[in-house]
């Protein structure tokens, strides 16, 4: 069996930015997170949400996602992440190369919405493959969690007393092939910085699919 885990953080030996835009008067803050392609923080219209994206592609079919915990922590102020609290949801592509390529459409087959299942389709059957064929699936999940204006305010607080080193731990089980496998996690240490975005152009064929899901919407 072909395992290839995208852990977003690791994939480049040097940093990009998340994407954000201006916050309105009287801070004037393009909010960026320096050193890690495993979180982005967000703008969409007025709220700000941070967006953790994992993935996985090989051969074998995963049948399900559970968060279980973990927590963003900017500067020294902590945000635990509660399943109640965040939108989940797990896109499929079935014709992607080992760096990530993918051909056709990634499909939604996994929505929760402040921990309320909306669509779980994950454990159905995949499409019959041809022995010859050396297509992988790629699973790719968001974890969105938006913030609450105070949440927004203590992170400026962090940032203005220049608290930018920060850190985020996410936790979550899956079934691979039928089998429970528990217990999984991403860790990642990043800075927050107030700056441009880079290019989504320079990110990695596997994060196609999340810039145009979230940067060019």
């Amino acid at each position: 069996m072909k395992i290839k885990y995208f852990f977003i953080s690791v994939i480049l030996t040097f940093a990009f930015f998340s994407c954000a835009t201006s916050r309105p008067s009287p801070h004037q803050y393009d909010f960026t997170l320096k050193n890690t392609l495993s979180i982005f923080l967000l703008q969409n219209n007025d709220s700000y949400f941070f967006c953790i994206p994992v993935q996985y592609i090989g051969d074998y079919h995963i049948g399900g996602f559970e968060f279980t915990g973990g927590f963003i922590q900017i500067g020294e102020y902590k945000i635990l992440l509660d399943r109640n609290d965040l939108n989940i949801s797990v896109y499929l592509n079935e014709s992607t190369d080992e760096a990530g390529n993918s051909n056709g459409a990634f499909n939604l087959i996994y929505l929760e919405e402040n921990g309320v299942v909306q669509i779980s389709k994950m454990s159905e059957p995949l499409a019959a493959r041809h022995e010859l064929d050396d297509m992988m699936n790629n699973y790719s999940v968001f974890i969105e969690r938006y913030l609450r204006n105070k949440e927004y305010e203590k992170i400026i607080n962090e940032f203005e007393k220049g608290n930018i080193n920060s850190m985020m731990r996410v936790e979550y089980n899956l079934v691979i092939d039928n089998e429970p496998q528990n217990g999984n996690a991403m860790l990642d240490f990043f800075e927050i910085d107030d700056g441009l975005a880079a290019d989504p152009q320079w990110f990695p064929a596997n994060l196609d699919f999340f810039a145009s899901s979230y940067l060019y919407r």
